[in-house]
């Protein structure tokens, strides 16, 4: 079954006369932890629910994970509830940045089977369409219903490893031209990308404007890129723009779900324990 990928503010609107709609802010500074939810307090879409990415969407890093590795099943099922989330609710989510952000919430989502859409064009598109914002912060409405969580599409580590070998699918990734190609980094300690991996920055997804490119664009630029009989497995820094870039396959059309969620922030490690063992 075709995945749920966008939905435009106006949709949203209508959306939200819907008693089954949880809507959830997903707006994330990588170097201010704190401005998301600052952000979110000054204004939000109405009933909108402030999600943390950085301890919501994610597990604590330790030396051996990316810096945003997948939560524990069990805590992930615990904020679903939290959340209010139900088999029959319709979740959106959105950002300020063209969905590199809240296309994280949507992958992690859509492998529950949850109705998620993401915002097209973000916070940004909902103003510019003149809709009001609400200021201070919304309750959720926790759920009796548990979902059984589980991330079939996440690749491991050691499946990187392997691969290489094996050579069952293609790498991609998703960051700058610049930082794939080791130049500007600025986050992780060491600089480069993956052996073999191709690049295609996930903001190439995106119009001037911050919404999505035409469905026929996207499939033309992807087809670019895709290998003919290859599957792709997206990764960028630390799993989340790359599910940026599932979102804008699916939604031309092209069936594609998989994230190596420790991407280069934990690659990166695993160079340096290796650069260790050398000297």
């Amino acid at each position: 079954m075709p995945l749920n990928t966008l939905i435009d503010a106006t949709g949203l609107k209508l959306a939200l006369e819907q008693q089954e709609t949880i809507v959830l802010d997903c707006r994330f500074y990588l170097t201010n932890l704190d401005k998301g939810r600052e952000e979110y307090a000054q204004g939000h879409i109405p009933q909108a629910i402030f999600v943390d990415v950085h301890l919501q969407l994610a597990g604590s890093e330790s030396q051996w994970t990316g810096r945003h590795p997948l939560p524990d099943v069990e805590v992930f099922a615990d904020q679903l509830q939290e959340w209010g989330i139900e088999p029959n609710s319709t979740v959106i989510v959105y950002d300020d940045m063209g969905g590199s952000i809240a296309a994280r919430a949507w992958w992690m989502l859509a492998q529950q089977g949850v109705d998620v859409r993401v915002l097209d064009g973000g916070i940004q598109a909902w103003r510019e369409q003149g809709f009001a914002v609400k200021r201070g912060n919304q309750q959720s409405k926790p759920s009796p219903y548990r979902f059984k969580v589980s991330f079939p599409w996440q690749i491991t580590e050691q499946q990187i490893v392997e691969n290489f070998a094996l050579s069952s699918f293609l790498l991609v990734d998703a960051r700058g031209q610049d930082r794939y190609q080791g130049e500007n980094e600025t986050i992780d300690p060491i600089a480069g990308h993956i052996p073999g991996a191709l690049n295609r920055p996930f903001s190439e997804n995106l119009t001037e404007t911050g919404v999505f490119k035409a469905k026929e664009a996207l499939v033309s630029e992807w087809n670019s890129v895709l290998v003919e009989g290859e599957n792709l497995v997206h990764y960028c820094g630390s799993g989340i723009t790359a599910c940026h870039n599932v979102l804008a396959m699916n939604y031309a059309g092209l069936d594609v779900k998989q994230v190596y969620v420790g991407s280069w922030s934990q690659w990166a490690k695993r160079m340096l324990r290796a650069a260790k063992m050398d000297t």
